[in-house]
């Protein structure tokens, strides 16, 4: 059965035709990519209380660029746990940071010194929020008082590093839910001073809003000029969200308000802004949620930077991935690798959390998946996004296992997280991690375009805080299919240097930096891991690989001395490597030169038995 979701009217914009119509088949896949190991890997979280979830970030916060995981919580115990690169999972880990028993919203990891460790920036709702340094000896201080980080009481939610100036350095931006009778009733700009300090300039800036109700506002560059563009949601249907463009130097501003001149001037009680290249055009497109009437909504970039245009009549049919849920975080990855970017969409509810009577009175709100191939999506039918419910907030993509294919993890209500871990297959992939050397450290805000050697091309932007109060992994992942191999790696950094990067190999791990080197990081063996494992599983060949749990056709057999053929009627033959038939009648398996019953019977004997060649 094929159903079309495109429906639903705009009020300000038009959406140009999709290249691919959007559908929905309803198809019963043949293994589940996203397989939940939350009872292995058991990260006990306690998020059982609190106002509208609480963050997550899946970002290597230790400095060995395997992706670790931070958890707020609604009663300040941040949660810390060191990734182990393996099936194994996680280990906790304690900062022994100062007690602070406030409500803690986003979990944000960056190097705003560039001294090769990150820091760490948390949000708060109803208190001041918090900047602590690293120490370079595993260890956090924290500098709120002193930083520049304004320590009133604030309802914040979101954050986001980019370098906006690109002056090397990483700005912040904080999103604060506010109405116009608060103290400060707005959004927070910073400039980073390149000395570990922070200087306000939220109205300088041209960023000024007033009593925005925003959950969240992201760095992005949507019309491809290198100068890092802010895009604000807004939770209320009077309030339409905002784009603040840059503008060239010289200008009165450096950011100027062109929603409604793009079409992003959308008004709905919108919860979640996420990025994603979904249709493979070398753009940013964008999908934002909201409450389950006013719909979430599928942006298509029209390579400029631009969604619609003005609709004065308010009919305009509107492309759509619906969920009838309230929605929060919406989270891209391809969980299949087979070079689309897949969606995953968080189900949670608009009341305080009161674990555990929400599990009776919400069990009907299971998160949404959508499987893209080549622009066209398929709901997912397993039971995780059909019948069983979450409860979710906030989620974040990553890769804890180093095999290559992203996991997710959901910082769902109740004691523990969800762990979704991704099924590998025989798609290949590669993972890259950029170093700036001119631009900021963690090469925020960079462009990464991986080119196949069939002529394809796929494009991913590094950023520092997306979705709803979550992190994604520094790693940039990309799933390439069955291509035959990489040309090369293009890398776009912030500071207007471009690094090609050639010899780059599939299934690895690759650091590449701002001074045009490349390293692969780890020689990583699924074979030891867990993963799917390819080589020759029959017992008797020479090559047998006992992990191995795939063959692949690679099995030998010139080590044999004896016997000097497989069976009746074969030989071996050391220039090939394989036996063959010893007769120009294969079918003669007695040797009696005539094809009888009694071949039959050979062949009866020997029929459904393992065969080396």
């Amino acid at each position: 059965m094929i159903y079309h979701k495109v429906f639903m009217v705009s009020r300000h914009s038009i959406i140009r035709f999709l290249p691919l119509v959007l559908a929905f088949i309803v198809t019963k896949r043949g293994i589940s990519q996203l397989t939940n190991v939350s009872n292995i890997i058991q990260l006990e979280t306690q998020h059982t209380g609190g106002f509208l979830g609480a963050g997550i970030s899946f970002a290597d916060f230790n400095g060995d660029y395997i992706d670790d995981l931070t958890f707020a919580d609604y009663q300040g115990e941040l949660k810390f746990f060191k990734g182990t690169g393996d099936e194994e999972g996680f280990t906790p880990v304690d900062f022994e940071l100062p007690t602070y028993p406030h409500e803690a919203k986003m979990v944000l990891w960056a190097d705003i010194d560039n001294d090769g460790d990150k820091d760490l920036f948390v949000t708060y709702r109803l208190a001041a929020n918090k900047l602590f340094i690293a120490d370079g000896e595993g260890g956090l201080t924290d500098v709120s008082s002193t930083c520049g980080i304004n320590q009133a009481s604030r309802k914040s939610y979101g954050a986001s590093f980019g370098d906006y100036n690109v002056d090397g350095y990483l700005d912040l931006f904080v999103s604060n839910y506010t109405v116009s009778l608060d103290e400060y009733p707005f959004n927070e700009l910073y400039v980073n001073n390149g000395n570990g300090t922070f200087s306000e300039t939220t109205e300088s800036q041209g960023v000024y809003e007033f009593g925005v109700q925003s959950f969240q506002g992201q760095w992005v560059d949507f019309n491809g000029d290198g100068l890092l563009d802010l895009h604000v949601i807004r939770d209320r249907t009077i309030y339409e969200n905002h784009y603040f463009q840059q503008q060239p130097a010289g200008s009165v501003t450096p950011f100027f308000e062109v929603g409604e001149e793009i079409g992003l001037d959308i008004a709905i009680n919108c919860m979640s802004t996420s990025v994603a290249d979904y249709d493979g055009d070398l753009d940013s497109d964008l999908y934002i949620t909201a409450f389950a009437e006013d719909m979430n909504w599928l942006l298509l970039n029209d390579g400029y930077g631009n969604f619609g245009i003005d609709d004065e009549e308010g009919d305009v049919p509107m492309n759509q991935l619906q969920v009838d849920a309230i929605c929060w975080a919406a989270n891209w990855l391809d969980v299949d690798n087979n070079g689309w970017e897949d969606l995953h969409v968080a189900t949670g509810y608009s009341v305080y959390t009161n674990y555990p009577q929400v599990l009776s009175i919400y069990n009907d709100e299971p998160d949404a998946f959508f499987y893209n191939t080549a622009g066209e999506f398929t709901e997912a039918d397993e039971p995780q996004f059909q019948t069983e419910s979450t409860l979710s907030f906030a989620t974040a993509a990553g890769d804890y296992n180093r095999d290559g294919f992203p996991d997710l993890v959901s910082h769902a209500v109740g004691e523990y997280a969800q762990v979704l871990r991704g099924t590998p297959n025989t798609n290949n992939w590669v993972k890259i991690h950029l170093e700036g050397t001119v631009s900021n450290r963690d090469g925020v805000g960079a462009k990464v375009i991986v080119h196949s050697s069939d002529g394809s091309a796929q494009f991913r932007m590094t950023y520092a805080g997306e979705n709803y109060l979550g992190q994604n992994s520094c790693w940039e992942s990309f799933g390439l299919g069955d291509i035959m191999g990489i040309s090369e790696v293009e890398v776009q950094w912030p500071s207007g240097t471009i690094t090609t990067h050639t010899g780059i190999a599939m299934n690895q791990h690759w650091l590449l930096t701002e001074d045009g080197s490349s390293a692969p990081m780890w020689q990583l063996d699924p074979c030891l891991s867990g993963g799917l494992c390819f080589g020759c599983t029959y017992p008797e060949a020479c090559n047998y690989q006992e992990n191995a749990n795939s063959d692949d056709g690679s099995c030998t057999f010139d080590c044999l001395d004896a016997p000097s053929s497989c069976g009746p009627g074969t030989v071996w033959q050391d220039a090939i490597g394989c036996y063959v038939s010893s007769t120009e009648c294969p079918y003669d398996f007695d040797g009696s030169g005539y094809i009888t019953v009694a071949d039959l019977l050979f062949f009866l004997i020997a029929f459904s038995q393992p065969c080396p060649n």
